[in-house]
């Protein structure tokens, strides 16, 4: 094994995304004010036709992670161009049991938000309704999502319970690190990424209990993601996340990407409190596919963890997967992980795993 080789520190961002058409990359330490992806790109285009194109090629959305040490629960205000997404999914870890609340919408009936400073991005189909409020400036992130639920009937084979979800998480200096990525693809192409892993309080009712976020336990991770991609868009994902006995949250993410150079850009990074350390590039080996064990590895040692689904979640369109093939399971963590100056045994640490390719 070779000693590991650390990325720097994040550093302060930038006042803008894009700037004279070219994106700001680097790896920063807290939110940049003015998301414009759309400027990027030669300034002599004709402007109209290239924001259109732009737009038309950017996969964004606002996801969240958020529990206790019961439940796990994914949620998502998702904006493929092609299409919109809206999804709560309620993962109970003991049972390996997943309850899912999603719907596909045409893609201008959401918002993503860019910047999260003072925004919110949101989507509503009846009384299906999700809203990420973000204000970073004082804190604070606030998740309020339902779902009127539905019977059994002639097209449904199972009911379907009610859902509501309302989480406050605390993102100030005291309570969280923000890592925010403008990472390069190639010229004037480069994903941004804005996650924060945080305390958090609230309620997850599931047919009227009030099942999920124990005082004192709970947790949310915020992923804000713009990305203009290459086609096929792929990538390998991991994270988990835990509130200790002490209530100290801490998690880790570990990403394989298509940015260039990820020696230097890439998103790895482990979070202790307050604090966040980054980590090498790493890659993601499944020997028996995505439901076996999934090994995530460095090549110094610096990351040894190894992730063991058990319950399977998966959305694939197009004739054999040709348009999208996404596998993204849930399940425990075990392993360690060495940053530059701290770390973190993820033994018993439960979380989401993605394997991702899309060409739409």
């Amino acid at each position: 094994m070779t000693t590991p080789v650390y990325p720097p520190a994040p550093v302060s961002p930038p006042h803008t995304l894009v700037d004279g058409g070219h994106y700001r990359c680097g790896t920063y330490d807290g939110p940049i004010p003015v998301i414009n992806p759309l400027d990027a790109g030669p300034v002599d285009r004709a402007p109209k036709l290239a924001r259109a194109n732009r737009n038309l090629r950017l996969k964004e959305w606002e996801a969240f992670q958020l529990g206790d040490d019961d439940w796990f629960v994914l949620g998502a205000v998702y904006n493929a161009k092609t299409v919109g997404l809206l999804q709560v999914l309620a993962v109970h870890k003991e049972s390996a049991t997943i309850t899912r609340w999603e719907t596909k919408l045409p893609s201008p009936a959401l918002h993503v938000a860019r910047g999260l400073n003072t925004s919110s991005s949101r989507g509503r189909v009846g009384d299906f309704r999700i809203e990420i409020g973000n204000r970073l400036g004082d804190g604070v992130v606030a998740i309020d999502a339902h779902h009127p639920g539905h019977a059994a009937g002639r097209r449904r084979t199972e009911r379907l319970p009610s859902m509501d979800l309302q989480v406050t998480g605390y993102c100030g200096p005291d309570d969280a690190a923000h890592l925010v990525i403008v990472h390069p693809f190639g010229e004037d192409r480069a994903l941004y990424s804005h996650k924060v892993m945080m305390p958090a309080d609230g309620s997850l009712i599931i047919g009227g209990d009030r099942v999920g976020l124990g005082d004192g336990r709970g947790y949310l991770i915020v992923d804000d993601h713009h990305g203009d991609y290459p086609r096929p868009m792929k990538y390998d994902w991991v994270t988990g996340i835990r509130r200790t006995a002490d209530g100290v949250v801490e998690g880790f993410n570990l990403t394989d990407n298509q940015v260039l150079d990820p020696a230097e850009n890439n998103e790895n990074a482990i979070w202790i409190g307050n604090a966040l350390h980054r980590l090498p590039p790493v890659t993601v080996q499944r020997p028996h596919g995505p439901w076996g064990p999934w090994y995530i590895r460095d090549t110094a040692g610096a990351v040894d963890v190894t992730f063991t689904p058990t319950v399977k979640s998966t959305m694939h369109v197009g004739p054999r997967k040709t348009l999208a093939e996404y596998y993204a399971p849930y399940g425990w963590y075990e392993g360690t992980i060495h940053a530059d100056g701290a770390s973190l045994t993820v033994d018993g640490m439960f979380g989401v795993g993605e394997q991702k390719r899309i060409t739409v």
